[in-house]
């Protein structure tokens, strides 16, 4: 009698250093490595920066070269001709999928925006390429993945399909680096609230200024907002960065800075701000968590779901409220020891670990 031949899962790794994308993949990458082991896994991505990765060099794990960059038909052509012919399921953790293979299909959804945010997507026909992309993955992929139950129904609600039960949400982890934070070295003197993501309008870090400058005679405290703010596809406004010139000396963009340099700058704050109006997950306020730094975020979208009780929340429309919460932090240690003690043990129930284990069980079931 004939042996049935392994089978063979084959996942889209293009983005292992991308700065969102990329934390997922690093992320869950191993686990699936090491509880998939009886499969084979085939990274298709740059072979030489995957060869870096210690779980590439498993016994079950090939890698195939592809460097196609996003959005394009090149894209489509060539992630099509690099997938291996013995592929039983493929694996896109983004919503980019080749639209023209016929295989089974497994696909994260990290969130809509890309349907609900026209700032991320000015360009008509990018439009068009996000809307064709999520009605082809509610149509064909035999199983979807989400960051989070807001981003489950988020998709439900802007797209139809003819399963609702092949829809799996999966909190995203935390680096366990992250719980020590606040014991290296500081990059950064004096007292200040911090807020991270790459400066774009629905980051709502104008609002985030605004709302500090109403309080800063009031408070001791610098606010520092880190993340690229120079090269975006849809960065912010000329009238932002006008904002933040007549801020003065007290509001600060760093631009990009490097994981120890983040780790550093977040682990010494007073307090983290996420002044976002729209999330999908959100892993800072969670990292912050992690580092024992209190979180006062907005109400909007997934957020609330992932904070739970664990932050001081305000309406990210209200620029009074969002100041008077930013003061109510600042100002108050017994209300930032609690929420440090809040978030410390709301971080410990986000794990790359388990949810690397539910996505390996997910892929398992379909393969």
């Amino acid at each position: 009698m004939a042996l049935s031949r392994q089978k063979t899962l084959s996942i889209d790794l293009r983005w292992i250093d991308s700065s969102g994308v990329g934390v997922y993949i690093k992320g869950i990458l191993p686990g699936l490595v090491e509880r998939l082991k009886d499969f084979a896994i085939i990274g298709i991505g740059n072979c030489d920066r995957l060869g870096q990765f210690s779980w590439s060099r498993a016994e079950n794990v090939r890698l195939v070269d592809c460097r196609a960059s996003r959005y394009s038909m090149v894209e489509q052509l060539q992630l099509l001709k690099a997938i291996p012919s013995e592929t039983d399921l493929f694996f896109s953790p983004y919503y980019t999928i080749p639209l023209f293979y016929r295989g089974r299909i497994a696909v994260t959804v990290h969130d809509m925006s890309h349907l609900l945010i026209r700032e991320l997507v000015k360009d008509a026909r990018k439009r068009i390429y996000a809307k064709v992309m999520f009605k082809t993955i509610r149509r064909r992929a035999s199983l979807i993945f989400t960051v989070s139950d807001f981003t489950k129904s988020e998709l439900l609600r802007l797209t139809h399909g003819p399963h609702d039960n092949n829809i799996v949400p999966t909190h995203l982890g935390i680096s366990p680096e992250w719980s020590s934070a606040s014991q290296l070295p500081a990059v950064r003197g004096g007292r200040y609230l911090i807020a991270v993501g790459n400066v774009k309008p629905y980051k709502n870090f104008g609002r985030l200024v605004d709302a500090f400058q109403r309080i800063r005679d009031k408070i001791p405290h610098d606010l520092v907002i880190v993340g690229q703010s120079e090269g975006l596809i849809t960065g912010e406004s000329a009238e932002f960065f006008e904002l933040i010139r007549e801020s003065g000396d007290r509001v600060h963009l760093t631009g990009y800075v490097s994981f120890p340099d983040l780790k550093s700058l977040v682990g010494h704050a007073e307090a983290l701000v996420m002044p976002s109006l729209y999330e999908g997950f959100g892993l800072p306020p969670l990292e912050a968590m992690a580092a024992g730094v209190p979180v006062v975020t907005s109400t909007s979208a997934s957020l609330p779901e992932v904070c739970c009780d664990a932050a001081l929340y305000f309406d990210p429309m209200n620029v009074e409220d969002m100041a008077n919460k930013l003061l109510t932090v600042a100002s108050n240690l017994e209300v930032r020891k609690e929420l440090g003690r809040r978030g410390k043990e709301r971080s410990r129930m986000f794990t790359w670990e388990l949810c690397s284990q539910k996505t390996a069980d997910a892929l398992r079931g379909c393969l």
